[in-house]
Parts: structure tokens; C-alpha cells; sequence
């Protein structure tokens, strides 16, 4: 919906995603705006830059420098001394493209730009200017390198803030830490008036009045009711326990009727198919094929024999012959 309400120039051409895979904290970040990092991928492969905001919808981010696309802007969106209807709107990254880039001291003094290729997140820390608890940001495998987080732009309050100094003012301060300041009837005041009653919260035992209501009493029935009983134990018996051959035989009937009126070709196709003889026609060439391919193989294992047999006979005629 919120894409959909976006101006088509502005919309991102990675699509947004869905809510529960979002980012959420800095650890899936691993940036925050005022980061400098190092654009690994792309036309601006190499470029140092900043990070300028965190786009939540598609998980990626803004930077100063980086790749853009030329769209057109309709004049009732024009920014403040923007003069044509073409812009270069920035495309955003994602974080995986990125090397976060931090200064090193030396020894000596000196400082250098290093660029983190991976980084663990150990032990956390109260950032007074986030007012929460921020993770370290480690080098990875230089554990004891730490890329501090940049400082968050300040916000300017409004006529209808409320002063930090005013919100951290105590206003109430207990006389006894065992005695209350409450009514001593607060809590019976809170419950609902049919539940005042004292036997319902200082009752310690179950009386006989009590069990008897948790187990009631079975009612003797009545010679109608017995009767009634009796009719339906016999109703019940009296019913078959397997169709009658009247009945397969009309419900097949009117089966084989629906079945044999049946127009459509394909539905006509299903029902063969779901009927418990049906072979498939694939399978059926196939049997008759293998029938034809061992009908001739007995055919050449006979004539085989057959051939066998006169060969050995004349071979005996002939060797006779030659003897006499």
C-alpha cells in the first residue's frame, strides 16, 4: 500500500520487503547515518563516502556519492530552488556492499584510514546520545579494534516538547515504604461489586453445601423415559448393518446412468482414469510390444532348434559317407 502511494519516479527498484524480514537493529545495519564507508560493487566501486539515511522498506541505504537515475518530478514535489522537472535521484545500497571505514592510531600518534571487511558485535554499552544500549563494533578478527558509532544529528524540539529536565523531575515521594499512601478500600473498590462478598476470598475449606453443587446428583428417569430408551435400542438393531441388494442395485443404476450420459470428452477422460481397471494407453502399447518382442523370440529360439537339429543330422549323414 505505501508503495503504491509512493510517485512512480520515487518508487525503488528492489521491491519492497516484507515486514518480519526488516531490519530492526544496529546489528543488522551494522551502519547508522553519519558512517563512513567504502562502495564495494557497482559504477562507484572504491568510493569513500557517507551514509546519508536508512531506507527501512528494502533494507538498504542512502549515500552521499553513489549511482543515480534521472527522473521526472512533478513541479507540486519540487524541493526549495529546484528549476527543472529532471532530477538525479539517488538508488540506494544495500549494507553488504559496504566496508565500514574507521581511523586507527598508531603507536606513535599517527592515524589511518582502515576499511572493515567483517565485524562482530561484543558487549554493549549506554550511548547517552542514542539513550539506549549500543553494541561495539569490532573489527573482526582484530577484536580489539573498535569503530565507534557516529553521533546521531540532534533533534530540535518543538513548542510542545517537553523538557528533558522536567520529564526527569520527581514529583511524588512516599512516606513509608510499608505504608501506602492509597485508600485502604482501593482494591475492594477495583473489583466488580458482585464479587465483594468476603466468603468468596477468605474461604480456607469446601463445605457439604459446596461438594454437593460440584457433583450433582444423577435424576432416576421415569417409565416414559426408560420406554423411549428401549424403542431406540430396538430401532437401532433393527437396522441393517449392510446395504440391501435393492439399494447397490439402485445406486448403481443411477450411477452408470450419470456415467453413460456424460458429453464432455475430457471429463469422460477423468472418470476412466479414476476407475479401478484403467491402464494407461502408454502402458498398454508397451505390454503389447513386450507380447510381440517374446512371441518372436520363442519363434527364433524354435527355428534355432530346429536348425540345430537338421545341421547335426546332416553333419552325421555325411560323416557316415566318408567312413564307408
Amino acid at each position: 500500500m505505501q508503495e503504491r502511494s509512493q510517485i512512480p519516479a520515487f518508487r525503488s527498484e528492489y521491491g519492497q520487503v516484507e515486514e518480519k524480514k526488516r531490519y530492526k537493529s544496529p546489528q543488522q545495519w551494522t551502519v547508522q547515518p553519519g558512517d563512513t564507508v567504502m562502495i564495494t560493487r557497482g559504477k562507484y566501486s572504491g568510493t569513500v563516502t557517507k551514509v546519508v539515511a536508512l531506507q527501512n522498506e528494502t533494507n538498504r541505504v542512502f549515500l552521499e556519492h553513489s549511482e543515480t537515475k534521472r527522473v521526472a518530478v512533478p513541479k507540486q514535489y519540487w524541493q526549495p530552488g529546484q528549476t527543472s522537472h529532471i532530477i538525479d535521484y539517488p538508488l540506494p545500497q544495500h549494507p553488504k556492499d559496504l566496508k565500514i571505514v574507521g581511523t586507527l592510531v598508531e603507536e606513535d600518534g599517527t592515524e589511518k584510514k582502515i576499511a572493515a571487511d567483517k565485524l562482530v558485535f561484543k558487549g554493549e554499552y549506554w550511548d547517552e546520545d542514542y539513550k539506549k544500549m549500543m553494541p561495539y563494533r569490532r573489527v573482526k578478527y582484530n577484536e580489539n579494534i573498535i569503530i565507534p558509532w557516529p553521533r546521531p544529528e540532534p533533534v530540535q524540539d518543538c513548542a510542545y516538547s517537553t523538557s528533558e529536565e522536567l520529564v526527569e523531575e520527581r514529583t511524588f515521594f512516599p512516606n513509608s515504604i510499608v505504608f501506602s499512601d492509597s485508600p485502604s478500600d482501593l482494591s475492594t473498590s477495583m473489583r466488580h461489586p458482585l464479587m465483594k462478598r468476603p466468603y468468596k476470598w477468605g474461604k480456607e475449606y469446601l463445605t457439604k453445601s459446596d461438594v454437593k453443587r460440584l457433583n450433582p446428583p444423577s435424576m432416576p428417569l421415569s417409565e416414559a423415559k426408560l420406554v423411549a430408551i428401549e424403542e431406540r435400542k430396538q430401532i437401532k438393531a433393527s437396522l441393517p448393518k449392510e446395504p440391501l441388494p435393492e439399494t447397490v442395485s439402485l445406486i448403481g443404476d443411477k450411477v452408470a446412468s450419470f456415467l453413460n450420459n456424460i458429453k464432455d470428452p475430457h471429463y469422460a477422460k477423468f472418470i476412466n482414469k479414476m476407475s479401478p481397471g484403467y491402464k494407461d494407453p502408454t502402458e498398454l502399447f508397451r505390454e503389447k510390444q513386450k507380447k510381440l518382442y517374446d512371441e518372436k523370440v520363442r519363434e527364433n529360439q524354435e527355428l534355432n532348434k530346429i536348425r540345430s537339429y537338421v545341421e547335426e543330422k546332416y553333419k552325421l549323414k555325411r560323416s557316415k559317407k566318408l567312413h564307408i
